[in-house]
């Protein structure tokens, strides 16, 4: 079976799924998709623009081809210790060290590199991470 894809990916803060779907979302280890049109899927709902305030979840392999006639975008959920792990490697990764660059310019050195990784960002998650 061909590997299925979808036109984009979204990174977005674990735990946005609604409490009623949540569980059979992580128990059955459901991919989740948005988009601006209805969608079917195993759960679907309505909630915080991404790419659309339509949400669905199910098998990738069951909905896959029709989450991509639909233009769905994918849903990646990571943590803010992930997403400052990411940044911090993101630094590194081009020859600087991110706690070098926050001292010059605390207010968007995370903001700016988060935003090239396409990751959600807030600088209060250095503080929980002990930055």
């Amino acid at each position: 079976m061909p590997e299925i894809t979808l036109r984009q990916t979204r990174f977005v803060l674990a735990g946005r799924w609604p409490a009623g779907h949540a569980d059979a979302i992580t128990e059955h280890g459901w991919t989740v998709v948005n988009a601006p049109r209805p969608l079917l899927g195993r759960a679907t709902w309505q909630g915080e623009f991404v790419s659309g305030v339509f949400y669905a979840s199910g098998p990738l392999d069951e909905y896959g081809p029709r989450w991509l006639a639909d233009d769905a975008t994918l849903l990646v959920p990571v943590t803010p210790a992930e997403v400052v792990e990411r940044v911090r490697a993101y630094y590194k990764e081009h020859g600087y060290d991110f706690d070098q660059v926050r001292a010059e310019d605390p207010e968007f050195a995370g903001l700016t590199a988060a935003d090239d990784l396409g990751l959600p960002w807030d600088n209060a998650w250095l503080e929980d991470s002990h930055a």
